[in-house]
């Protein structure tokens, strides 16, 4: 089943929050993915993921991108962020890769991914090398510094960021196609995951069982360091 990913201009709220895949009050969003569940975002282990940890970080309600967060809902990115670095890092001997893609999504996913034996200037490498093959306009920002400043308002755009919290900022001009698998793509790369059939999502795909499996063994191995997690004891459900 295809997903619409395009919302129209004008939509109202409520709509976008009934028919979009993401929202969580929304009938199509697919409940058995989700991890983890903040006050304003939550964690998902990401449909056609490249491995059974990519997972990524999504709006409760409906935000197109992270340039219209507001302080509090970009408060809980960083603290989920703040929580898979931490357990990539101890656990998987790896630094995670985040990456996030303004372009055709009507609806924030920031995905992230562990990536082993690679430092950052390694992986920055690589961003750079198939920036290079693209032709694509790429900006790197230091970590102490707002990415959202070299964005233009309303322009849709890239955005990297790793383990030290600096970013590479990809503006997508009407010069240039933007290759929508990019982040997947570079990635998956013969230089890092070195998985070069797994770049489209949709030959990825595994069945739903599978993906409960991988649900279910993420969220046992997050559970020291998910910052949401809900005590044994809570009447929540």
């Amino acid at each position: 089943e295809k997903r619409k990913m395009e919302g129209t201009v004008g939509e109202p709220q409520k709509k976008k929050d009934s028919s979009c895949w993401f929202c969580l009050k929304s009938p199509n969003v697919e409940k058995h993915l989700v991890i983890s569940i903040g006050s304003t975002m939550y964690l998902a282990l990401t449909k056609g993921a490249l491995r059974n940890d990519h997972v990524m970080i999504v709006p409760t309600n409906h935000v197109k991108c992270q340039q219209f967060l507001e302080s509090n809902q970009q408060q809980d990115v960083q603290t989920f962020k703040a929580a898979l670095r931490t357990m990539n890092r101890t656990k998987k001997k790896s630094t995670t890769v985040f990456f996030e893609r303004s372009l055709s999504t009507s609806h924030m996913q920031i995905q992230c991914v562990p990536v082993a034996r690679y430092s950052v200037s390694d992986i920055k490498d690589v961003f750079y090398t198939f920036s290079d093959k693209y032709n694509l306009e790429v900006q790197e920002v230091p970590a102490d510094e707002d990415w959202k400043e070299v964005v233009p308002p309303g322009s849709d755009y890239f955005l990297a960021e790793f383990e030290n919290q600096d970013k590479l900022v990809f503006l997508c001009s009407q010069k240039v196609r933007f290759p929508l698998q990019f982040g997947r793509e570079v990635l998956a790369s013969e230089e890092l995951l070195n998985m070069p059939r797994r770049v489209s999502w949709k030959e990825c795909r595994i069945s739903k069982e599978q993906e409960i499996h991988d649900v279910n063994k993420f969220r046992d191995e997050f559970a020291d360091f998910d910052p949401f997690k809900v005590g044994e004891d809570s009447d929540s459900d």
